[in-house]
């Protein structure tokens, strides 16, 4: 406890003796500005003693980031010295960000030790800054007015909260604490004390976009808040400035070329509204091919520099700080992405997959047609496969280098390194899915979909994400000779795992067990008809909002070709793998006895109903698994000499499998 308590002592000195002290600060950069110089972030030091004080060494941390004043920078007694906060390499200049959603700001000695002053601010609405009511004093107010390097002047002690919106059976609620006044706008303006003033419920037209903020005489207005009126539950809805989104300065102006640009430049202030809760976003386009089509992907991001307090949140109970609304904009991709994506789950998650949330999306107010959300495949959403921990990313988005660690990986694919090895630097099964995936789908654009990731460490090995799953090849496409034939390695590696034997094995199993299980006709029928049903209504006001202004197919006409690749692609690449690998195709058909007394799996997969047929190929090793139903006991199979439950198969022909339950011994159940 002495430390603890001697360091307190330090601190509480300081801040009782320091005469360079926190005098003003600004952290909210003004709408439609470079963010320097007054309309950015800053700090106010004032000397309230009687000596020159040389700032040099003088420490400034805020949010666990720490910056040293440069040396040569004095401040006489009464005088004012402003630290501009960016990354220009000047004297006044410093190298910290002030987080504009409140926090704590420190100014320590040059011993590193002794705390001068510490000073604390809310979320500040942009253009208010917070400081001492009289230059150098304890009692602090807002401005809204700032001044930096002179006298502060005129504090108010009171900042108004964001309202809040609640939509009623009378119309739109709009709260607003005692003493102040709610002014709104309806026309996408920003509030001011002669905008309209809330009294009672607003009956308004659906879609209407709702500015807000609180006002009082003498105080600064606050934070404003937005909503869009009469959206159906299930929506989600951005709000942003209409010069944000067209014009010289427009993220999404196809005139000018700002669609295909990106970087925090190109980023927005904006509003995300999830059923009746919006919060502040950054707001971004986001995609690569798909930029220049009217419907677009965006990426939100809660940031402090756009007054991002909270995460956005999924029904499956996470919640992201970065999020991606895709657009699916491209012909069948709605369809087949939602699909494949379930396909990789019910395959038991070998490859990982966003989660996501179907939504109805509208923009300022305009309904944008079906959209998918999800966490962005970045950095956060990667660590949270990892427990948190940080990773490593392997990208073709230009973002990545890749790393060494890959670069290694990739080399021993291509060369002669044995199954052992190479499962030390990846998850062989992994990558093997996704081969499987891309392979069925005859994915055209497979190799600039690649994204890689393992955990940080040492240990950690290469797994791989499965994405834009929409560029589909026609069922009889002869797929594995146009990926077999690149003239340069392309992953997923597909001739790599089919050049070795123990590869080819791993591999010819895997996609086996799939053709006979969750990529069946009978479960991928099931699978493509019930996302169907989910989701037509929806797929059809997509459909009708879209039609006309960018290639689109009717949502009957992308469930029929789903269909149709369903029911003729198993038997073409089975073919095509036999054909390129010289290996004979065989048949097992196993049969559960009696019917519904129990399942088998075969690589971990269960196969439906008790009779199935799995086409293979000879000599290739698969694993099956006999399951008993409630109630039942594994007996033993008929046509192998095996009886374990658990046995390995690899046939050379033809053959028939059995496996045999009974009920559970009346012993098992305590009795005789």
């Amino acid at each position: 406890m002495r430390p603890v308590l001697f360091l307190a002592w330090i601190c509480w000195a300081g801040l009782l003796t320091a005469q360079v002290r926190i005098n003003e600060v600004q952290c909210t950069r003004m709408p439609g500005t470079s963010g320097e110089g007054p309309d950015g972030d800053w700090v106010e030091l004032y000397n309230a003693g009687s000596r020159t004080v040389d700032l040099g060494g003088h420490l400034l941390v805020a949010k666990g980031r720490t910056a040293r004043v440069p040396p040569g920078l004095v401040i006489a007694p009464g005088a004012f010295r402003v630290l501009w906060c960016g990354k220009q390499a000047l004297a006044d200049h410093i190298p910290l960000k002030l987080p504009r959603m409140g926090g704590s700001l420190l100014l320590i000695a040059p011993d590193g030790a002794t705390v001068l002053d510490l000073f604390s601010w809310p979320l500040l609405p942009p253009g208010v800054s917070i400081g001492r009511a009289v230059d150098g004093e304890r009692a602090w107010g807002f401005f809204q007015e700032p001044t930096p390097g002179g006298p502060n002047k005129r504090a108010c002690p009171t900042l108004w909260p964001p309202p809040q919106f609640k939509q009623t059976e009378r119309g739109l609620v709009i709260s607003a604490p005692d003493g102040a006044e709610t002014c709104f706008t309806t026309d996408g303006t920003v509030p001011t004390p002669r905008s309209a003033h809330w009294t009672v419920p607003l009956a308004l037209p659906a879609g209407t976009v709702v500015h807000a903020r609180n006002m009082a005489a003498g105080a600064p207005p606050g934070p404003v808040a937005v909503f869009t009126a009469g959206l159906p539950d299930s929506a989600w809805a951005l709000a942003i400035d209409q010069a944000d989104l067209y014009g010289p300065a427009g993220i999404a102006d196809t005139a000018t070329g700002n669609f295909a640009r990106s970087g925090r430049a190109w980023q927005r202030q904006a509003w995300l509204q999830q059923g009746g809760t919006a919060l502040p976003v950054g707001l971004s386009i986001a995609g690569s091919g798909s930029r220049s089509l009217p419907k677009r992907n965006y990426k939100v991001a809660v940031r402090d520099r756009f007054g991002g307090t909270d995460a956005l949140h999924l029904p499956d109970g996470t919640a992201w700080r970065t999020m991606v609304l895709r657009a699916d904009a491209t012909p069948h991709a709605f369809l087949r992405n939602t699909f494949m994506e379930e396909v990789a789950r019910r395959g038991g998650g070998r490859v990982d997959v966003q989660p996501g949330l179907a939504v109805p999306l509208y923009l300022n107010g305009a309904y944008q047609g079906l959209y998918r959300a999800m966490p962005a495949k970045g950095g956060e959403w990667l660590r949270s496969l990892n427990k948190g921990a940080e990773v490593q990313v392997a990208a073709d988005d230009g973002e990545h280098q890749l790393p060494e660690s890959y670069k290694r990986t990739a080399a021993a694919l291509l060369g002669d390194c044995s199954r052992d090895s190479l499962e030390r630097l990846i998850d062989l099964r992994s990558l093997v899915e996704l081969a499987c995936f891309d392979l069925w789908t005859g994915r055209a654009d497979h190799e600039i979909n690649v994204r890689a990731w393992r955990s940080a460490g040492p240990a950690g090995r290469w797994r791989w994400v499965m994405y834009d799953m929409d560029q589909w090849a026609p069922p009889a496409e002869r797929t594995v000779e146009r990926m077999c034939g690149a003239r340069s390695a392309e992953e997923p590696f597909l001739p790599q795992l089919l050049g070795r034997k123990d590869r080819q094995q791993l591999f010819l199993a895997r996609f086996t067990a799939l053709c006979a299980t969750v990529l069946s006709p009978g479960q991928a029928r099931g699978l493509a008809d019930s996302l169907v049903a989910r989701h037509g209504p929806a797929m059809l006001a997509d459909h009708a909002r879209w039609s006309g202004r960018m290639p689109m197919v009717a949502p009957a006409e992308a469930h029929a070709a789903l269909v149709r690749h369903i029911t003729q692609r198993n038997a073409e690449v089975l073919r095509q793998l036999a054909e390129h690998t010289g290996r004979a195709q065989c048949r097992l058909s196993v049969q559960v006895e009696p019917a519904g007394a129990g399942i088998v799996a075969v690589e971990g997969l269960a196969l439906a109903g008790s009779r199935t047929a799995v086409e293979g190929f000879a000599g290739v090793p698969l694993q099956l698994e006999a399951k008993p139903a409630a109630g039942m006991e594994f007996d033993g199979w008929r046509g192998v000499a095996a009886q374990e439950a658990g046995i390995t198969l690899a046939p050379q022909g033809n053959m028939r499998l059995v496996a045999v339950f009974r009920p559970q011994a009346l012993s098992r159940k305590g009795g005789l």
